[in-house]
């Protein structure tokens, strides 16, 4: 069903039927940035939990591990966010299909979010990080950023999902639909 709404929600018109109004443009800065402080929390954690999970990391190669998968996590957030604003105000469910839409686009944003970021991490953490031979199996990089792509998407996916589940019921609410 999810696949199903999914779809259909993307098929939607995405500018709104509706003139834009001072509601509209709160609703699509909320989500953006709701969308960049989710991908920017979600990059440092894979970022530092990296560092961590490596002995004796000096503090500079964590930093130059952390910021740049934060930055991609917080860019990518934002951009899922900005679309999931864009597809609700065009589609103006009601609260409680909000609930499902909000599940269906969280996890389609939440794929997208932690892909980028998963896969920036671990083509920067490999070559970097100190750990003994054979931690991190062979390095080989298109196997390496493909399995980064599908365990990022599947962890992305599913907070996504819970996220937007809760999330897009409250603007529902809050805008009146």
């Amino acid at each position: 069903m999810c696949i199903v709404l999914i779809v259909t929600s993307l098929c939607l018109p995405i500018v709104s039927q509706v003139a834009n109004t001072e509601d509209d443009e709160i609703v699509r800065t909320g989500l953006t940035l709701a969308g960049a402080a989710a991908g920017l929390a979600a990059g440092s954690l894979i970022g530092i939990g990296f560092s961590t999970d490596a002995l004796d990391t000096p503090l500079s190669d964590a930093l130059l591990l952390t910021i740049p998968v934060a930055a991609v996590g917080a860019a990518t957030g934002a951009l899922a966010g900005h679309w999931m604003a864009r597809v609700v105000l065009a589609h103006r469910p009601s609260p409680l299909f909000a609930v499902i839409e909000g599940a269906g686009l969280g996890l389609l944003s939440g794929v997208f979010v932690g892909s980028a970021t998963f896969a920036v991490n671990f083509l920067i953490a490999q070559p970097l990080l100190d750990v003994p031979d054979g931690y991190w199996g062979r390095f080989d990089p298109l196997p390496t950023v493909g399995l980064a792509l599908v365990a990022g998407g599947f962890w992305g996916g599913l907070l996504g999902m819970a996220g937007g589940a809760v999330l897009l019921p409250i603007v529902a609410l809050l805008m009146g639909f």
